[in-house]
């Protein structure tokens, strides 16, 4: 992972754990996720992280998915573009499609 991509990966990773909302958190991971597509172990550190945060907020189908996900990057079948969390976009991607967003 090039130098300047690991120092944001890393500040977004401290804003995740720092964040004072659970959608900051997320949103923070989001970002997070798509910055280690191509880097296999931060990308399995980023959906630990996603887990750990479903886990702690009792999210059944998110602690699903994001198990989904790691098995699916150490095992080779995750790939770009897959999503990174259970209801397939970002909150910010999902308030831009929003009605009346505009």
């Amino acid at each position: 992972m090039p130098d300047r991509v690991h120092s944001a990966y890393e500040a977004e990773m401290y804003d995740a754990r720092t964040a004072s909302t659970d959608a900051a958190k997320w949103d923070h991971l989001e970002l997070a996720h798509l910055m280690t597509e191509a880097f296999p172990w931060p990308h399995v550190r980023t959906h630990l992280a996603m887990l750990g945060l479903a886990l702690r907020l009792r999210d059944g189908r998110e602690v699903t998915a994001q198990v989904g996900a790691v098995v699916a990057v150490v095992t080779s079948r995750g790939g770009h573009g897959a999503r990174c969390r259970a209801s397939g976009a970002s909150r910010q991607a999902q308030a831009r499609s929003a009605p009346g967003s505009r």
